[in-house]
């Protein structure tokens, strides 16, 4: 069975031992044009991609391979996302932002790890009006993109891919599809929490939070739900009431997700406040930086110790 008519598929393959190819997808993969060798870690090579096969009314970008978070924002790690191990370069946030602010697509996804970070989808609210991610490690097989064939319209297509998802892996992994335009509920709630805890002299560090991990690692990562819900058993009733209103915009901003009882959504809080790892990318992340008031909190805390 092909594609419905809706839809069509086109898939950039980056090999590491073989020709290059652009496919189209239909019942099989349709070779259309090879290459020596292309630096898929390149936006010039991103943006040639879609000025040649993005489509007029609806569009949706997918970059596969290892993510990193936004870890390597600031050139100095060695990381990021699609990873090419040829090139050994890979996409930075701002390099993916800079291809897709003046031409944004319908839909953007990362099958990939860890990409499900608040600072990202801020960094992107105004390069897609959905952003599909995963907070957590992303297993091997990745999506099942055989859902493209039987989703009728855009909103089932996002249903499917997250139920799928959700079929194939259970609840050991997670996926979510985020809807850029409630961002800002977000962000006005987290910049209360941060400047209540400045001006109060709080540290984010003394609630309970859930930290994520990647390779059996511990990260600088954590779950922005799980702070947001240790805020609500607060003695502090300003800070119960804001840890329910980042709770609910985390919430209403989630349009599908699985697991359906997990908000799937991260946030820098490094486990050294006096000397934070991945420092030099987090303050690289330029528009979270400049309009938001968490990295002034973390800055609060790293200055006194």
């Amino acid at each position: 069975m092909g594609n419905p008519s809706w839809i069509n598929v086109f898939a950039l393959v980056d090999y590491r031992s073989s020709s290059d190819t652009l496919y189209r997808v239909e019942e099989g993969l349709i070779p259309l044009e090879t290459f020596d060798e292309i630096n898929s870690g390149d936006p010039v090579v991103l943006s040639s991609f879609l000025n040649a096969y993005r489509g007029e009314d609806l569009s949706l970008l997918v970059i596969w391979n290892h993510g990193d978070w936004w870890r390597g924002e600031s050139q100095k790690q060695v990381k990021g996302v699609a990873y090419d191990f040829v090139n050994l370069d890979f996409f930075t946030i701002k390099e993916i932002k800079s291809v897709l602010r003046d031409s944004p697509v319908t839909v953007l996804g990362f099958d990939a790890c860890l990409m499900g970070t608040f600072e990202i989808l801020w960094e992107l609210k105004d390069c897609a009006r959905y952003v599909v991610v995963s907070s957590k490690e992303a297993p091997g097989n990745g999506w099942d993109y055989s859902v493209l064939r039987y989703s009728k319209d855009l909103s089932s297509l996002l249903s499917n891919i997250v139920k799928r998802y959700g079929e194939i892996y259970g609840t050991e992994y997670s996926l979510s599809v985020w809807d850029t335009s409630k961002l800002d509920e977000i962000m006005l709630w987290l910049d209360r929490v941060a400047q209540y805890m400045i001006e109060n002299n709080l540290s984010p560090w003394e609630f309970e939070v859930e930290r994520r991990t990647a390779g059996g690692s511990t990260t600088e990562l954590v779950e922005l739900g799980s702070f947001a819900k240790s805020l609500q058993n607060s003695s502090d009733v300003v800070l119960r009431e804001y840890g329910e209103g980042l709770y609910s915009a985390i919430v209403s901003a989630r349009v599908y997700g699985t697991p359906d009882n997990y908000t799937d959504l991260t946030i820098y809080l490094p486990q050294n406040m006096k000397n934070p790892e991945y420092w030099d990318d987090f303050v690289a992340l330029s528009d979270f930086t400049s309009e938001s008031s968490w990295d002034d909190l973390i800055e609060h805390w790293r200055d006194k110790n």
